[in-house]
């Protein structure tokens, strides 16, 4: 396979529950055809992005937990200096050939300078990650003063939070997997404790909400970004949010150029 290539922005073409319903058909399809999956997704993040923070060209982004590269590649058609960063070889090479200048590394540890970046896209990185709290710290030590992150996740009671072992992973991170390997087996990849790990809302707003060097501009649904209050009611965002987003931004500090 060739590597991923840019497509069209849709965001302008439809909305409210017209482009729910593509979302859910587009998410439906994702195992047997991820590439029209996430080039539109990386092309509605990136439109997002700049309708947010304005053009990307120009900045040095990291896209982490890149996999094959859909969002560096939409990023760099629109001038962005984006760094695809990924701790799995094979992850990176799902398309073909990794993404040009990919950068192998744990996203808790990154070998980066500090204050080194203008922005980071992390898009459904933090179930996957064993040290989820430790990326956000991270986070906050590469961005300048200034610069902005945009983190999103599958959390884990929301109806796809188990990943393919929904919806049994609302028995518990023990007895849902056992139940589930022995009705269907062991999955293929994301298994529960080695692939994928619970991570919930609270736990990361609490993370963020104590790292002095990181403000939070926006908690909001992915898929439904306009029902954002629904990010503000513990409980209810753990299940209803699906996929949830934090908006952020690096603290400038007196003395300190953004």
């Amino acid at each position: 396979m060739n590597q991923p290539q840019t497509t069209p922005s849709y965001s302008s073409r439809t909305s409210g529950l017209q482009r729910f319903r593509e979302y859910w058909t587009l998410w439906r399809n994702e195992q047997s055809d991820p590439e029209t999956f996430y080039r539109r997704m990386a092309s509605d993040t990136a439109d997002a992005l700049e309708a947010r923070h304005g053009k990307v060209d120009g900045l040095r982004i990291i896209d982490l937990g890149c996999g094959p590269g859909w969002y560096t590649a939409e990023l760099r058609a629109r001038g962005a200096d984006a760094l695809p960063v990924d701790l799995d070889p094979g992850e990176l090479a799902l398309a073909g050939a990794p993404p040009e200048g990919a950068l192998v590394a744990d996203a808790a540890d990154m070998p980066l300078p500090d204050a080194s970046v203008d922005a980071i896209l992390c898009s459904n990185l933090l179930e996957h990650c064993p040290r989820a709290p430790e990326v956000i710290d991270e986070i906050a030590r590469v961005l300048k003063p200034g610069g902005w992150a945009y983190v999103s996740w599958t959390n884990w009671y929301s109806p796809w939070g188990g990943h393919l072992y929904a919806p049994y992973h609302y028995l518990g991170a023990r007895l849902g997997p056992w139940l589930h390997d022995r009705i269907h087996g062991v999955p293929e990849k994301n298994v529960i404790n080695d692939g994928l790990w619970p991570v919930h809302i609270g736990t990361i707003l609490k993370r963020v909400e104590s790292n002095p060097n990181l403000i939070i501009d926006r908690v909001e649904p992915r898929y439904w970004p306009k029902l954002a209050f629904i990010s503000r009611i513990p409980g209810v965002r753990e299940v209803f949010s699906w996929n949830c987003v934090i908006h952020l931004r690096r603290v400038v500090r007196p003395g300190e150029a953004s």
